[in-house]
């Protein structure tokens, strides 16, 4: 579909999902799905689906870092070395009041949510085609 038949209102949703980490797509879905009743558009269902899907990998991975790390912290002389370098990408901010790793995910968000608003769906390598399919 050319990104001039795709409705001003889907491409602002679409990249609001992506912005609050998929909870803008779960609205829309729920009030799509329960009140309205109309079948969404597969542009619309397939950035939904994949903000959905990028927001439960990130949980999950800063899950598996917390735990990894509460590991390594224990450990002499590495728990040490760890924790600096914890320091460096996760506490001291580099942008204003933003970390490294949240000024990372601020650019990385800020792509996903350019492309909605063209009309595009954006490109995450092996996660899109998985979306396509499942949209």
């Amino acid at each position: 579909m050319p990104h001039n038949e795709i409705p001003v209102q889907e491409r602002v949703i679409a990249s609001l999902s992506y912005l609050s980490l998929g909870f803008v797509g779960f609205i829309w879905f729920c009030v799509n799905y329960f009140i309205i009743k109309k079948p969404m558009s597969d542009f619309l269902k397939c950035n939904i689906i994949q903000s959905f899907v990028l927001s439960i990998f990130y949980a999950i991975l800063m899950t598996a870092y917390s735990i990894v790390m509460g590991f390594l912290f224990v450990i002499p002389f590495v728990g040490a070395a760890f924790y600096f370098i914890h320091n460096i990408v996760f506490a001291t901010p580099i942008f204003f009041t933003l970390s490294l790793i949240n000024f990372i995910i601020l650019i990385f968000l800020s792509y996903l949510a350019i492309f909605p608003l063209f009309g595009k769906l954006p490109f995450i390598p092996y996660l899109t085609q998985i979306t396509k399919n499942l949209g």
